[in-house]
């Protein structure tokens, strides 16, 4: 909740992410547009059937927070990197495995 209370600049500043799953593409817009006002980064993250994985991730969220004792303003931020110009450790190979 201490996190809501930061001004958007904040927020937008270090990339929090918030999951937004919902049924509804209209409804689900809605919360996306006002994620993005408040300074939020939000993630699509599909149907609503999707709510069980991002409880996953509140859980381990709590944990960090609580049990890792790292302070309500522990927050995941998702960024989406660029590729690797050159192979340092050979790379993604293709499974031996049928």
């Amino acid at each position: 909740m201490e996190v809501f209370e930061l001004a958007p600049e904040p927020l937008k500043n270090y990339n929090v992410s918030v999951f937004v799953a919902a049924d509804d593409v209209a409804a689900k817009q809605t919360v996306i547009q006002l994620a993005q006002e408040i300074g939020f980064s939000p993630i699509d993250s599909g149907s609503l059937r999707h709510a069980r994985l991002i409880e996953g991730l509140a859980d381990l969220e709590r944990f960090l927070i609580i049990g890792q004792k790292m302070g309500a303003y522990a927050v995941p931020a998702i960024n989406i990197l660029p590729p690797a110009q050159t192979q340092r450790l050979g790379g993604r190979q293709d499974s031996a495995l049928k």
